[in-house]
Parts: C-alpha cells; structure tokens; sequence
C-alpha cells in the first residue's frame, strides 16, 4: 500500500497530455490572432512613373501659362502697357484690332479675368504651345461695363523656357 499511494500521487501531477481544449478557449485563441495582411499594392511600373512625371509637368506648364497670361492682363487692366508689352514674343505690340480696345482703356473702377482651360497646339507631352480662351468684365469709372471674349495664344520660350504671347483674338460686347 505503501508504493501505491506515491504511484498514484505521480498519476493526479502527471495528468494526461492528450486533453481537449474547450471551444471556447479556441475561439479566444482565433479572436487574439493577428489577423493575416491583405497583399500590398504593387508598386508602379517604370512606365507608369513616367506617364505621372510627364502628366505632372503638362499641369505644370499650363499653370504657368496662366498665370503669364493673368500677369500680362492686370499689367494691361492697370495701365502699364510698356511692362505689360514684355510678356509678348519679340515684345512686339498686338495690333489694334487683335485685343480691340481693351490697351486703350483708361480710370477702370474694375477688371476680372477668367479664362477657360488651355488648349494644346501641338502634340508635345508637355504642351509648348496653348490657346487660352478668356473672358474679361470691364468696370470703367463712370459705371459702363464692358465684356470682352476671346483667346490669347502663348509659346514656351525655347531659350529661357518662360511662356509669351504671340497672338490673340479679343472682340469686345456692351453689358
């Protein structure tokens, strides 16, 4: 009797490796997993970087377009024909009939300029010619409006790389 009660002892500290776990530990222990990482985006091809570069220069030269062609236009609005001359190719003056009256305006109360999106001239990726439709509200000091619609045409300098005018087509309509 003596050898079975520390035989037995051993057996209840033993115990058996083969128990089941409950269900509910099982789903505990899938609840706290880290759950499996979803495939990560590819990256980019080569050729799709480029097509991204050359779209983000084509944004880029656009946006610089317009805001020569905004700078020339307030330089105009504000009377200061001389400085506003400089933004054309050659610095050549438009004729009279190309911007219709609009250099010849004098005591603008107001002047607002909106332009409609840059058309390519050319096939380039990165435009280096636009056509540029706009349209101008005129304001003068004794309250006569005046509407003029048209397009500026503009060239990327191939020396300095800055945008120029080169022609234009403005007609102007009474409010």
């Amino acid at each position: 009797m003596r050898l079975l009660i520390p035989a037995l002892l051993a057996l209840t500290f033993v115990g058996c490796s083969c128990q089941r776990q409950s269900q509910d530990s099982t789903d505990r222990d899938a609840a706290t997993a880290p759950a499996p990482q979803a495939a990560a985006p590819a990256a980019p091809s080569a050729a799709e970087l480029r097509a991204q570069a050359l779209e983000k220069q084509a944004l880029q030269a656009t946006s610089e377009a317009v805001d020569t062609l905004h700078a020339y236009l307030q330089k105009v609005g504000s009377g200061k024909t001389e400085e506003a001359g400089k933004h054309w190719a050659y610095q050549r003056q438009p004729r009279g009939s190309e911007e219709s009256d609009l250099r010849s305006l004098k005591n603008l109360r107001s002047f607002r300029i909106e332009n409609g999106p840059p058309k390519p001239l050319d096939q380039e990726a990165v435009p280096e010619t636009l056509e540029i439709p706009v349209d101008l509200r005129a304001t003068l000091e004794n309250g006569e409006g005046r509407r003029y619609t048209g397009w500026y045409r503009m060239r990327r300098n191939s020396v300095d790389r800055h945008w120029e005018l080169t022609g234009t087509s403005i007609s102007v309509k009474l409010k």
